[in-house]
This record gives structure tokens, C-alpha cells and sequence, in this order.
């Protein structure tokens, strides 16, 4: 078993290889050398037997690492069936994690969602508009893939704060410190609030700044093992009744594919007004007075699971994303109400974490209910039990950001 955390094989449908018989399409035969240079494996996938050294020669391509056809599967299924990279990944040694699929149609696009496996469209072989709402990452031409891997799959998963707790079946994972700047062109930066406290829309490049921070976070937590097959994602909820950061929601109803999840924007509610933690926070930070209740208990007489979820939540993972944290009281009332609701496991991932290594964990006092689907209008903060937990502290991947981030602006410059 390989133990790295990134990605050592790229399985690729053999229509994105060929563009015909001893013909390969533009850019293929740079992209696999440069696959073999990087240790990372290339598997063919056919439909029908064929000769795979010899038919890729013919075309001065190298060989595969490994060939599958369907005579290869156990069961001999149809691709669009997992079981096809799970396959590729046991006769490789691999994780599923460890891989990416790059495909050409939308039984391609199955194969990954069904495996777990994130899958890029190759638009260069197939031009295909599903009616059916085929959503996937998508590349251009070969090098747009080795850019993704360059990336967002080659670099260890760091983060700036994670957490592992299995005894309450939660985990958190925060990318970022909250105070990187990074790159928007030349001379001139942005920070993490711009995007995802402002709402300011940031350009770098000709690439949001907002959907390459969000991808290094889902491909963080893919490489992870942290962003389990077929789980819910949520949003925690803005402070005003029925709203979430459109930032977050933005990306994901796009990236719930990536490892075959579901995003449901309504899973948390909040129903009453609360006060927005981070506009207390600031305005305490320059010392200006504040009676607003920014404890756990203002989550909890806000916030509810939309009752239209009622018995639907068991033994679910569900993946909770925020902008920022500091001591976790938003992510651990959602923890509180989802295992409530029988949760099997909740996960927090957020872009920017406040405190180091600071966060707090919140159990209620014994005696205490609660109806997750009803908002908690009898509980305080005195109906909680606190403790302190130390987690797992470093910068993040502020470094490879912010050469991902001069990487777009340069590229956007040498094609102006």
C-alpha cells in the first residue's frame, strides 16, 4: 500500500488516448511521459480486449501500467459500475483516494461517483451536453489535467487546524489561517474575508479565487480520507433567517459530484435572527462595546435541521461546510443537533480557522433534550458542558497557494 496522501494513478478512458487507431490525440503523449516522470501510474481502460502495448505504440505513446477491460471486472459490468477502479486501485495497491478518472461520457462519469473516485470530463475527445445534468470538473486539453494534479492532488493534505474525535464520531479540518494573503495580480493581494465574509468576487488570472480555494479544500479532504463516498454536504447558515454564504453555496451545488455526494443547501436552518459572530468579534477586537449574545445558545435558539429531514439523517455522514471558526460553536451545535438526529459521523470542513490551535467542545448537560427538527428556545449557554481540545496546528498550504495563484496570473499574462 502506497502511503503517500495524493494521487498515484490517473485511470483514462481509452477515448481520450485515441483520437483514432494509431492516431493520439494533441498533448496525450506529453502528458503520460509526464505521468511516468512523476511516479504516477496510467491505466487504460477499454471496453473490449485489446492489445494495449502494441495498440498505444502504434501511436508512439508508452505503454500503460495497467490495461482493464471489461473481461477484467469481476462480474464483467458495464462501465458506469464502481467496481471497475476498484479493480485498477487492488491490483495497484492503492486507495480509491489515490485516484483520478479522466472520462469521456457520462457512463465514465458513473464509474467515478460510484467508486468515490473524482472524475475530470476530457472535453479535447468528447464534447458531450447531458441533458441529465452531468456535473463534473472539465479540462480542455491534457494539460489542463496535469494542472489540476500540479495543483490541487500532488501536495500532501495540510491544514492549518484539524481534529479527530472518534469517541463523538466528529471531525474537524480548517485549510487556512485566517490572516494569508495572497496574490490577485501583480502588486496588488487579496485576503480570505474579501471573498468569503465580503462577498467580493477576486480574479486571479482568468480563475475565481473563490472555486481554487474551495478545490484545494474538497481535493484536501479527498486526499485526506476526510470527505467520504455518497455523504450530505451542508452549509451552516448565514445569521439571517434562510440564508447561507453564497460563496460556499455557490461552489458546491457544482462540486457535490466529486466523490459521488449530495449537496443539500436546506439540511440546516436558522430561523431567527442571531448576531453575526465575526462583526462582533471585529468590533470587540477594537474595544467597542457589545451586549450581543455570541454564545452556543444563541446557535441553539436559531438553528434548527429542517424538519423535512425528519428520520432521513440515520447513520449518514454529513459534511458541514463554514467560511471561518474560532472556538467551534456554530459547527458544534450542527454537530450536536445532527447526532441528535442519528448521524453516524459529521465532519466540519472550513476555509479559515481563528485561535491556532484553539477549539471547544460542547456536550449537553445530562438531563438535557433536545428535538433537533424544533428550535431550542429553553437552552443557554449554562446548558453545556465545556471542554478545551488542542488540535493539530500548522500554517496550511498558504506556500503551494500562493504559487498556484501566481501561476494563473502568469498564465493569463502569456496569453493576453
Amino acid at each position: 500500500m502506497d502511503d503517500n496522501s495524493t494521487v498515484r494513478a490517473v485511470a483514462i478512458d481509452y477515448k481520450a488516448v485515441l483520437r483514432s487507431p494509431g492516431c493520439a490525440h494533441d498533448g496525450i503523449a506529453d502528458f503520460l511521459r509526464w505521468l511516468g516522470e512523476h511516479g504516477i501510474s496510467f491505466v487504460l481502460l477499454t471496453t473490449d480486449p485489446v492489445d494495449a502495448e502494441a495498440v498505444l505504440a502504434a501511436a508512439g505513446l508508452p505503454a500503460p501500467t495497467l490495461h482493464l477491460s471489461r473481461d477484467d471486472i469481476p462480474g464483467t459490468p458495464n462501465r458506469g459500475s464502481g467496481v471497475w477502479l476498484q479493480e485498477a486501485a487492488e491490483r495497484l495497491k492503492l486507495r480509491l483516494n489515490q485516484m483520478v478518472l479522466v472520462g469521456t461520457s457520462e457512463l465514465d462519469w458513473r464509474t467515478g461517483i460510484n467508486a468515490g473516485v473524482v472524475h475530470v470530463f476530457a472535453r479535447w475527445a468528447n464534447h458531450i451536453r447531458n441533458a441529465k445534468g452531468m456535473i463534473t470538473l472539465s479540462a480542455d486539453d491534457p494539460t489542463d489535467v496535469r494542472e489540476l494534479l500540479e495543483h490541487f492532488f500532488l501536495d500532501e493534505p495540510r491544514w492549518a487546524f484539524s481534529h479527530d474525535e472518534p469517541a463523538r464520531s466528529f471531525k474537524i479540518r480548517s485549510l487556512l489561517p485566517p490572516n494569508v494573503r495572497f496574490p490577485q495580480a501583480p502588486g496588488r493581494t487579496f485576503e480570505l474575508q474579501d471573498v468569503f465574509t465580503r462577498g467580493r468576487t477576486i480574479s486571479v488570472g482568468n480563475q475565481d479565487a473563490r472555486d481554487i480555494l474551495m478545490l484545494r479544500l474538497l481535493s484536501s479532504a479527498y486526499l485526506d480520507g476526510t470527505l467520504p463516498h455518497r455523504s450530505l454536504f451542508c452549509v451552516y447558515p448565514s445569521s439571517s433567517p434562510g440564508q447561507v454564504s453564497q460563496q460556499l453555496a455557490g461552489f458546491l451545488t457544482k462540486a457535490k459530484v466529486m466523490v459521488g455526494s449530495y449537496y443539500r443547501e436546506d439540511l440546516l436552518e436558522r430561523v431567527g435572527q442571531a448576531p453575526d459572530t465575526s462583526l462582533e468579534r471585529w468590533r470587540r477586537s477594537r474595544g467597542e462595546a457589545s451586549t450581543a449574545d455570541i454564545s452556543i445558545g444563541a446557535q441553539a435558539r436559531t438553528v434548527r435541521i429542517n424538519p423535512t429531514y425528519r428520520g432521513k439523517l440515520t447513520g449518514k455522514t454529513v459534511i458541514v461546510f463554514d467560511d471561518f471558526t474560532t472556538e467551534g460553536k456554530s459547527i458544534e451545535w450542527a454537530r450536536t443537533l445532527l447526532t441528535s438526529a442519528q448521524v453516524a459521523q459529521v465532519i466540519a470542513l472550513t476555509i479559515g480557522k481563528y485561535g491556532a490551535s484553539r477549539h471547544t467542545a460542547y456536550q449537553l448537560r445530562p438531563g438535557t433534550t433536545i428535538d433537533p427538527y424544533k428550535v431550542s428556545y429553553h437552552l443557554a449557554a449554562a446548558n453545556f458542558v465545556t471542554t478545551p481540545v488542542t488540535g493539530a496546528a500548522g500554517p496550511g498550504p498558504d506556500d503551494a497557494l500562493k504559487a498556484t495563484m501566481s501561476h494563473f496570473i502568469t498564465t493569463a499574462h502569456s496569453t493576453d
